[in-house]
């Protein structure tokens, strides 16, 4: 089966993307004219063209942590906030998603409380479950954040996961790897799995043996990028074999890797040796719209530079579905894909 073809139609499931980072130039152009019809001052003009990051940007990975500001921007008030939901839905269901776990970390503007904040991405998520797209919302807690804003953020994310059991599903750790320890976040995060949500670390941006074993150790539900975890990309040999026995599954991002200049080029991305050993992966984009890529494309790069056949694709979206926070989806999404399996003669694994 042609990969142009196969790539948009295997239906997919997107478990590490951020909100704002998702944002693609035609959803902001349509935020900014809301802005325009509101009389509210948009400040973005000046940045709009920064927002994306190409392979031969000169920037890396600290430095895209200041252009989220520039989508930031955009998503200010309610009324955005939830236009910007809806449309980063239905772009990534024209891409062939049948299910997402947006993430986004809670701010407060001028116009919104951070509990207002995260109750508006999930009154939209609950306003287009019409949509074949299922939708659930990971609240973000960003290293950054001092001890007492981190808890702030992990009771905003119980309270509301009570309030939206069949919406708010996760809570995460990201930001910029340099900041922070992550042992000061473990009793936010530790109260948060307590009460019932799944935990999920950005782990292994940068070289850091140390907090690669507390964040194994952790025992979370999923881990992001996993890059310095294996000992020829800048973990150990102690690092390797705690995550091979954990078997923790990992939201692998190549683009974002590549372009944030974490990975030098896709054949020598850490994919290989995962997939090799047989770690659960599950391709992501972490961020479409500032590394001007798509699900079907991380698809589409991952058979071209891996040498990956159509049923080897098709088995990576299946397996993905048994990590999806939303446990009580996971059967009917089985059914689509197993489906498409079955009408495409695509079962020899």
């Amino acid at each position: 089966m042609d990969l142009n073809k196969l790539c948009p139609e295997i239906p997919k499931v997107e478990l590490h993307a951020h909100l704002n980072g998702s944002l693609s130039r035609a959803t902001m152009l349509q935020l900014k004219r809301y802005y325009a019809d509101v009389g509210i001052t948009d400040t973005s003009d000046a940045f709009l063209d920064e927002f994306q990051i190409g392979a031969g940007d000169t920037r890396n990975l600290s430095d895209c942590f200041q252009v989220f500001n520039i989508a930031h921007r955009l998503t200010r008030t309610p009324e955005a906030l939830a236009m910007a939901t809806t449309l980063t839905l239905k772009e990534f269901q024209e891409d062939g998603c049948c299910y997402i776990e947006l993430r986004s970390t809670p701010r407060e503007t001028p116009f919104m409380t951070c509990r207002q904040y995260i109750e508006t991405i999930a009154e939209a998520m609950r306003n287009n479950a019409h949509l074949p797209i299922k939708s659930r919302l990971i609240v973000s807690i960003n290293r950054t954040s001092s001890i007492k804003e981190a808890e702030s953020i992990a009771e905003l994310a119980i309270s509301f996961h009570k309030q939206y059991p069949d919406i708010i599903v996760g809570i995460e750790l990201s930001g910029d790897p340099n900041v922070g320890r992550f042992e000061d976040f473990i009793p936010a995060l530790t109260s948060a799995r307590f009460a019932g949500l799944k935990v999920t670390l950005h782990c292994g941006e940068v070289c850091n043996p140390q907090e690669v074993m507390e964040m194994i150790q952790f025992k979370p539900d999923r881990i992001g990028h996993g890059v310095c975890i294996h000992p020829d990309f800048g973990g150990t040999e102690e690092t390797w074999q705690a995550l091979c026995k954990s078997q923790i599954p990992v939201e692998i991002c190549l683009t974002s890797n590549i372009n944030t200049k974490s990975t030098p080029d896709y054949n020598s991305h850490h994919f290989k040796e995962f997939y090799k050993a047989n770690v659960p992966v599950i391709i992501c984009t972490d961020d479409k719209g500032v590394f001007s890529t798509s699900l079907s494309q991380e698809y589409r790069i991952c058979a071209d530079v891996f040498d990956l056949q159509p049923a080897q694709l098709a088995k990576l979206a299946l397996n993905a579905v048994d990590h999806i926070f939303a446990e009580e989806e996971r059967k009917a999404i089985k059914e689509k894909i197993l489906n498409f399996i079955n009408k495409n003669s695509l079962e020899n694994v």
